[in-house]
């Protein structure tokens, strides 16, 4: 999966990849019943776009995010690696 842009929310922190095959979110909002879970697009109110079984989809974003650099992200890149792989 090719990443095209990497973007993080003021919201506590969602996390947007935006990629050949859609715009995906991994929820971090501030009092979020749904933290760490992925999202079709910004996460909705009513958790309509959530992502289940997501964790094939979630191992094919970390390895396109493996191969993007982001000359302002990228160390925000590189911990999300590192906090998913322990996972």
């Amino acid at each position: 999966m090719k990443i095209i842009k990497y973007n993080v929310y003021l919201d506590g922190g969602t996390i947007e990849i935006e990629t050949d095959n859609g715009v995906f979110c991994f929820d971090k909002r501030m009092r979020s019943n749904t933290k760490g879970r992925l999202y079709r697009g910004y996460p909705k109110k009513d958790n309509s776009n959530i992502i289940e079984n997501s964790t094939e989809l979630e191992k094919k974003l970390l390895e396109g995010l493996k191969s993007y650099k982001d000359e302002f992200y990228q160390g925000a890149i590189d911990y999300f690696i590192k906090s998913k792989e322990k996972n």
